[in-house]
């Protein structure tokens, strides 16, 4: 049974997760990987298909510096499933209010994709106006898939400390050719996800705390 939790999110009970559980174990060896600096490593299981699934993995040792002050709150271009495997996911909604006092701007940029690819989110572009945010925190559990609606912001702040780890798999509906958005503190510019290059060892390492975790 699902539970509404807000006007863009939902969370139900998720039967097939231990058949997920090993798949994502099966997997997760032989993919290839990006660094998104918002303490994730994704890589697809399903690309360039009408509905695109990627595996996530997530940990505090991934984390860009500065990235959870400014840089991390976003949007996506789909409509977006997410199935807990293991760990803990928190999940942020971010509602974007357009007020003249508001202490938040937006940013367009490169979708993560492309981003990727050319180690570069540009070119970018400011977004006029302010905006006031109001938040909803949602902690989502193992074992529980949740919904979340294409163009609206969230983040997902890492939950526990550098041993702990979380593995998700996100399946990617009705995506749309559009470019991503970030919202921000005015007051700090944003860290970008990418422009690093990939820490071969530090992957190596959130790899073998992910499939242990999976065990």
């Amino acid at each position: 049974m699902n539970t509404r939790l807000s006007a863009t999110t939902t969370v139900a009970f998720n039967p097939a997760a231990h058949s997920m559980r090993a798949l994502a174990r099966q997997a997760i060896r032989s993919m290839q990987w990006r660094h998104h600096g918002i303490g994730v490593l994704q890589g697809y299981l399903s690309e360039a298909n009408e509905t695109e699934i990627r595996i996530h993995i997530w940990s505090r040792l991934l984390l860009k510096p500065g990235m959870d002050i400014s840089g991390d709150a976003h949007d996506h271009r789909f409509d977006m499933v997410s199935h807990v495997l293991c760990g803990v996911v928190a999940h942020e909604e971010l509602e974007a209010i357009a007020a003249p006092d508001g202490d938040h701007r937006m940013l367009a940029l490169t979708h993560a994709r492309a981003a990727a690819d050319n180690k570069f989110h540009g070119p970018t572009e400011d977004i006029e106006g302010t905006y006031r945010v109001e938040r909803q925190l949602h902690l989502i559990e193992a074992g529980s898939s949740y919904t979340f609606s294409a163009l609206e912001f969230h983040r997902s702040p890492i939950v526990g400390g550098p041993d702990d780890v979380a593995v998700t798999i996100i399946e990617k509906h009705n995506q749309q050719d559009v470019r991503a958005r970030v919202l921000y503190p005015a007051a700090h510019p944003p860290v970008m996800a990418f422009g690093h290059d990939m820490d071969a060892a530090l992957i190596r390492d959130v790899l073998d705390r992910a499939n242990a975790a999976l065990r």
